[in-house]
């Protein structure tokens, strides 16, 4: 590899931990703060009222489980499209 091709990588690189760090700071704030907003917003709907104890417990941690592997996933995507902008 040419000394330019090199230096291009790995400031493609750079942008792509940068981007990967600020994914993980939104994945972290998704992953503690969403899942309470949600279980708040879940228990005070209609919906909720109709359902027993079980059942809203069990769609409140099926959503907190999608949040969560979204979050998860945070710096994977940020990671990925600040790659893909650094070109």
């Amino acid at each position: 590899m040419d000394e330019g091709t090199l230096q291009a990588l790995m400031e493609a690189s750079a942008v792509g931990w940068a981007g990967a760090a600020a994914g993980a700071v939104f994945g972290a704030l998704e992953w503690f703060i969403l899942p309470r907003v949600v279980e708040t917003s879940i228990r005070g709907s209609r919906e909720a009222r109709k359902l027993n104890a079980d059942q809203l417990a069990g769609v409140i941690s099926w959503w907190k489980t999608v949040i969560r592997i979204f979050a998860v996933s945070m710096p994977l995507v940020g990671f990925g499209l600040a790659a893909a902008m650094a070109d």
